[in-house]
């Protein structure tokens, strides 16, 4: 007999989205991810044939296993790779124990550990029809999932939770019973907690240090300082690998221009490395005293989170396996790709990419460029698939404020872009203390070109930067006004004020360029307000723009 199975591995929350620092982030995701591979294997080692992902050895594993099973018995390979997934784990769980025996009470962490795989299994037995088939598997996975195991409660009295996600208790001894080598490891803040999962987080894997946000945040102004930053360089290596954190540039060679931790940079975060190091403020004045020569660089980043449009369709049209596992292959190229694309070309980092879904920190200055070439790619690997379209969500947030409410922005933009006709670019802006900024379009009205020309029209000061502060308050004096004339009055006024708070260096020029570009965008309250919705994000783009370094001869002219 054949059987269809298919298979589902977790806790995706407590891998993924739980998290205080981005080592939680990213060796979480790998954790799923190398936890799926296992499962993976071992279904091909038992005669199956994988169609979703189409390779075990693909980049990134999802957490859901698709496979056809010509002659196995679906209980055994679904019971043999159960156990293949608990093994995973445990090599990770061991590993981290013999790290950090000297940090963890072992009677909580025998309590927890073997209970954290989630795993769901569920198989039917294969007709000539793939599409009723699959529809009928991935139902029963769906009732299996809601149908999960309770466990017996191990909690116990008096023990503080995880701070990631407050379900387990902390597996962790009183800070005064940690060795000091650990401290710096595996730098919890004062008060935080951790239980099985999140100690194997930061432990696991070895000691490679992981980019930090604000080392994102920080990257236009250190390709922006150039041959500046030698002295704040000489700073950082005199201070020792315990006190700032090298980077890995063989794991991260687009950060080889400053292979050091963000915060290093911001002299407003010290006291933080005072705390965790015991470093004083006198061993930390050669950088200081280099810092203060240079510009402050800018604190924000982007959050770019990415989700293939309609994809669950898509599946359901496909007519056999073999067409599956066809589109399984190009997801897994489209993953190899958006690492190159966010990490090579636009240095940033990608956080995962599991099959159409894309999590990754960016440069202020690169982020429209990286959207725009994941759509692209998307496009070409994809599109031919019922015409598939990536949704991209970026939200530009400070990098001190927590991770969790950065993600968050970002899954927010991500929804915000698939609304209400998916194939979308939504750009949320989080200043801190003010209202967030929302923008949204279609990417085949081109949203990215008009920002970045917008911004680089404020880059030569060809408008004012406090233009969408005027125009906001415009937006509401024409919302009475009949339709009849309102639209040519709004134009008008918008080129009036534009012409009068012209700055002098621009004084006159480039105002027939500017003018059709404003006939283009506005003809009513509604389209003026989202202007100016643009022409914010446009100027947080020009900052960024104007740390890395860009000077308006760096761009061809702006074509109208």
């Amino acid at each position: 007999m054949s059987y269809l199975l298919a298979i589902s591995v977790g806790p995706v929350q407590e891998f993924i989205a739980a998290a205080r620092r981005t080592r939680d982030l990213w060796f979480g995701s790998h954790l799923l991810s190398e936890i799926s591979r296992a499962v993976a294997k071992s279904v091909e080692s038992q005669g199956g044939t994988l169609i979703f992902p189409a390779s075990s050895d693909a980049e990134s594993v999802a957490n859901v296993v698709l496979a056809k099973l010509d002659a196995a018995d679906p209980r055994v390979v679904s019971a043999t790779a159960k156990k293949a997934a608990q093994d995973r784990w445990l090599a990770f769980a061991e590993e981290t124990q013999r790290e950090a025996s000297g940090v963890i009470c072992p009677d909580i962490w025998d309590d927890q550990v073997d209970d954290v795989i989630e795993f769901y299994s569920a198989w039917v037995m294969r007709t000539t029809d793939y599409k009723a088939d699959r529809a009928r598997v991935m139902r029963l996975l769906a009732g299996r999932k809601n149908c999960r195991d309770f466990l017996p409660a191990k909690g116990r009295a008096g023990v503080p939770k995880s701070s990631l996600d407050g379900q387990r208790e902390s597996v962790l001894k009183p800070p005064t019973e940690w060795p000091q080598r650990f401290r710096a490891r595996v730098r919890i803040r004062e008060g935080e907690q951790l239980d099985v999962v999140g100690v194997v987080k930061r432990v696991a894997g070895g000691n490679r240090p992981y980019p930090s946000v604000a080392r994102v945040a920080a990257d236009p102004w250190i390709r922006g300082n150039g041959s500046r930053l030698e002295e704040v360089i000489s700073a950082c290596n005199n201070l020792g690998d315990q006190v700032i954190r090298p980077l890995d540039v063989e794991a991260y060679p687009q950060f080889a221009a400053f292979p050091f931790e963000g915060t290093a940079v911001y002299p407003s975060r010290h006291h933080e490395m005072m705390k965790e190091t015991e470093v004083t403020i006198d061993d930390l004045r050669p950088l200081r005293d280099a810092l203060a020569r240079l510009p402050e660089p800018e604190p924000y980043l982007a959050v770019l989170v990415a989700d293939g449009d309609k994809m669950g369709e898509a599946l359901s049209r496909l007519e056999s396996p073999d067409a599956h596992r066809d589109i399984s292959q190009q997801l897994a190229d489209f993953a190899v790709s958006a690492r190159t694309i966010l990490d090579k070309h636009n240095n940033g980092v990608l956080v995962y990419a599991g099959g159409d879904d894309v999590l990754g920190f960016v440069p202020v200055d690169r982020c429209l460029s990286c959207a725009r070439q994941l759509h692209n790619r998307f496009a070409e690997l994809l599109g031919t698939y019922g015409s598939l379209t990536l949704s991209v969500g970026i939200a530009i947030g400070h990098f001190m404020e927590n991770l969790e409410d950065l993600l968050e922005y970002g899954r927010a933009a991500e929804k915000h872009a698939k609304q209400p006709d998916r194939d979308g670019l939504a750009i949320h802006l989080h200043k801190r203390g003010g209202t967030p900024i929302r923008f949204r379009a279609r990417w085949e009205e081109n949203p990215d070109s008009d920002i970045l020309q917008w911004a680089q029209l404020q880059l030569a000061d060809l408008i004012p930067s406090k233009l969408p502060y005027d125009l906001r308050n415009m937006a509401r004096i024409y919302e009475d006004w009949p339709s009849t004339t309102r639209e040519r009055a709004i134009q008008q006024d918008i080129i009036r004020v534009i012409r009068d708070k012209q700055p002098r260096s621009g004084e006159g020029r480039s105002m027939s360029e500017i003018a059709k570009r404003v006939y283009k965008q506005v003809n009513d309250p509604e389209s003026l307000s989202r202007f100016v919705e643009e022409l914010l994000v446009a100027r947080q783009i020009t900052t960024a723009l104007r740390q890395a370094g860009y000077h308006p001869e760096h761009f061809a002219e702006v074509e109208s």
